[in-house]
């Protein structure tokens, strides 16, 4: 299902990807930032596709403990897929060929959209359930804490996500296009949080920039 686009990139975040915090870009930088998210605009085409559907449906035996205390008290899942689509990978490829600078930017400048996209459908999600009195933990992604990026294949088999947005897996369960992401969210009759998975198990510990700096990708949002 076709997404709507965000109004505007958030360029805070996105200096933060970038490693940038709370930097005040001078002209040529703003400028920069505006070419990409112009061109990101025009460009980009979401969708997404989602289940709502038996916890037992997905194979969470062998995915690690965080999700498991992400999905705690929950006895349904909802199971997302969003894309940028393949028109915004062939741009920043095109970036990464004629301008570095740009191919930066672009890509920080994307994932910061996609987040956005899901930021919204999962705002929507949660007001429908909660008029059926049902209610949602946040996101939880493959990949993050010590779930293995194996369940990105479940995921997108259980969201029909390649007739659904476009999104395949491939053999080193990463997703295509590459600004797409999965997600994982526990639905319950009472309300509920999730939990957040916590550095000691996460895949990117010994090379987060976040841990160097003395924080945490949590608490840097």
């Amino acid at each position: 299902m076709v997404r709507a686009k965000p109004q505007a990139i958030d360029r805070a975040v996105a200096l933060r990807y970038m490693g940038a915090s709370g930097w005040q870009p001078d002209d040529a930088s703003s400028a920069l930032l505006d070419r990409a998210e112009s061109r990101l605009l025009q460009t980009a085409v979401p969708r997404a596709a989602w289940k709502k559907l038996p916890r037992t449906s997905l194979p969470l035996k062998d995915c690690g403990s965080d999700l498991i205390r992400h999905l705690q008290g929950c006895e349904e899942v909802l199971v997302l897929v969003a894309t940028l689509g393949s028109e915004v990978d062939t741009m920043l490829r095109r970036f990464e060929l004629t301008d570095i600078a740009m191919a930066a930017t672009a890509d920080a400048m994307a994932s910061v959209m996609l987040e956005q996209v899901c930021d919204d459908l999962e705002q929507e999600l949660r007001a429908e359930l909660k008029a059926q009195n049902l209610y949602l933990t946040g996101r939880f992604a493959p990949g993050y804490g010590d779930c293995p990026l194996t369940l990105n294949d479940e995921v997108c088999l259980a969201a029909d996500s390649v007739r659904g947005c476009g999104v395949a897996v491939t053999a080193e369960h990463l997703l295509a296009p590459r600004k797409s992401t999965t997600a994982i969210l526990g639905v319950a009759d009472h309300p509920v949080t999730g939990t957040l998975a916590g550095c000691s198990t996460c895949h990117l510990r010994e090379t987060c920039v976040f841990r160097k700096n003395g924080t945490t990708c949590f608490t840097s949002k």
